[in-house]
């Protein structure tokens, strides 16, 4: 009898710790499960709302462009002349001029504003407002660092050649093909925008 209790409570103590052992290890996988839920769906809510953010710029941008495009060649379109393919346009936005909005570069297509010597290209203010109207440029087209008046150097490509196009106040040159041809320098690194590669866009 004097053997039994000491065996009755050493198989107690195992059973007791046994369960408190499981029980740890219950709590410690329902914690890490809870931790991994909470981070993974932080990570998808951060995702979803970049995403959200991106989609909506892009839209009202899109919005925008295709509201002024249609008022700018209305009496174009009203005698149908501009056909389905040149009612595309490429979209490059950036900052040329230092201020906090970014500018926009469109980049027409298609027959009719196209030819054998480039197409047309519509620098356009954050609002829509048109700064400069390029004509014969090939695509893409190229922004300096360099500055004149406030305004980075255009870098486009026109009848064989890259010719510079500086700022003069108010606009830039519309004919790249009479500006001076541009000379590659080793500082220089420009910014690549309206890429053949790009997506078009019906307006």
């Amino acid at each position: 009898m004097k053997t039994l209790f000491p065996l009755v409570g050493l198989l107690s103590g195992l059973l007791l710790f046994s369960c408190n052992s499981s029980e740890n290890k219950a709590d410690q996988s329902i914690n890490n499960k809870d931790t991994l839920a909470v981070v993974h769906e932080s990570e998808g809510d951060s995702k979803d709302t970049l995403n959200d953010q991106k989609k909506m710029v892009d839209q009202n941008t899109l919005n925008l462009l295709k509201l002024r495009l249609g008022k700018m060649f209305k009496d174009d379109l009203a005698k149908n002349l501009i056909d389905t393919q040149s009612r595309k346009f490429r979209l490059f936005e950036h900052n040329i001029n230092q201020e906090p909005k970014k500018e926009i570069f469109v980049g027409l297509t298609g027959p009719y504003f196209c030819g054998s010597g480039g197409c047309t290209v519509l620098l356009l203010n954050p609002e829509g407002e048109l700064i400069t109207k390029f004509t014969v440029t090939e695509y893409p087209i190229l922004i300096a660092n360099t500055l004149t008046k406030g305004w980075k150097d255009l870098i486009l490509h026109s009848q064989g050649k890259d010719h510079l196009m500086m700022f003069n106040g108010k606009t830039y040159p519309s004919n790249p093909s009479i500006q001076p041809a541009y000379t590659p320098i080793s500082s220089q690194n420009p910014i690549k925008g309206l890429d053949t590669t790009d997506q078009v866009y019906s307006w």
